[in-house]
């Protein structure tokens, strides 16, 4: 039987580190959970502890879905990707997280061929599967609304607000830096005016200009000497930064959430709303999406098209009269 640890060490519990072996019977013969435990432990060894995170969540699923039984070359089929899917949605999982747990699996599987664990010549069971992701709730706020944010008067409250909201504003400021970005960025990061690092999720090198508004930011926190950290997330070179910054993320976007009601904003308030209001603020002042794509980091203008996908209807409705008027 199957236990999720072997997700943590590479390893199989019946085959072991090496899933692919001839066989008399079969040319070439795997099974399809090493391959997926050898990935989430390349990714742990990388430091990608993240992306390992939300492999291993699609393993444990998978586990429970198998119930014990192997998935060799002899059953992964497009029929069993099929059926995998039909069993999701059975127990009630929406249709982008379907899509999530199947994306993991593909890219498992494309990996695995990629290092020759599975032959390039077997049937790939994910290449007709098409499951697209349905839009989500609008995740952009108005440039008005992030005003009142940033300039909410929250000294009558407990200071971890003042936090979540610095936070949240520091990521707008930084073009829509992510949470983990942040939390990892050095001091010795801030160089002659410029902010320079490494996204954690796809390795590309930023350089943002050191603006007066991150400053006073970085300026309100009395600087730990003992810690290399810019900003109050990550006090500490701890060991497990991951589980940490996980914490401090979630005890975050619960503030925010708290914020949005004290200032009555209906949207529920989240650090991802500070990425996709900034990609829609700089799309509202008709900057071109390819450089909209370059500030944020992404790896392709589509990936960019996702966040701006949804406009505001105001945008829209204007638009619209304007053509009106034109007739």
């Amino acid at each position: 039987m199957y236990s999720p640890d072997s997700a943590f060490t590479g390893r199989h519990p019946v085959v072991g580190p090496y899933p692919a072996r001839m066989t008399r019977t079969r040319n070439y013969e795997f099974d399809f959970m090493s391959c997926f435990s050898k990935h989430i432990s390349d990714y742990e060894k990388a430091g990608r502890k993240g992306s390992a995170a939300n492999y291993r969540s699609s393993y444990r699923l998978l586990l429970s879905f198998l119930d014990g039984q192997h998935l060799t070359s002899q059953h992964l089929s497009a029929r069993w990707a099929e059926r995998y899917e039909r069993w999701l949605r059975a127990r009630g999982v929406t249709t982008n997280t379907v899509t999530f747990h199947l994306r993991n699996l593909r890219a498992v599987y494309n990996r695995s061929v990629k290092k020759r664990l599975i032959p390039a010549s077997f049937p790939n069971p994910f290449t007709h599967l098409t499951v697209r992701q349905t839009v989500t709730r609008k995740r952009a706020l108005s440039r008005e609304t992030i005003k009142r944010i940033c300039t909410a008067d929250l000294s009558a409250l407990h200071p971890k607000y003042s936090l979540a909201r610095d936070i949240f504003m520091f990521s707008f400021f930084t073009r829509g830096m992510s949470f983990v970005d942040m939390a990892h960025l050095k001091k010795k990061d801030l160089q002659n005016g410029f902010l320079s690092y490494r996204r954690r999720k796809t390795g590309q090198q930023l350089v943002i200009r050191w603006e007066k508004c991150m400053q006073e930011i970085v300026g309100k926190y009395p600087e730990d000497s003992l810690s290399p950290y810019l900003l109050p997330v990550l006090k500490y070179p701890f060991k497990d930064t991951h589980k940490h910054y996980r914490n401090v993320m979630s005890g975050i976007n619960r503030n925010l959430k708290e914020i949005a009601r004290l200032a009555d904003i209906s949207v529920p308030l989240s650090m991802y709303c500070a990425r996709h209001s900034w990609a829609s603020a700089a799309k509202g002042k008709n900057i071109p999406i390819s450089v909209i794509s370059e500030g944020m980091g992404h790896d392709s203008e589509a990936t960019t098209q996702i966040y701006l996908a949804s406009l505001d209807n105001s945008v829209v409705d204007k638009a619209n009269a304007q053509i009106l008027k034109s007739l």
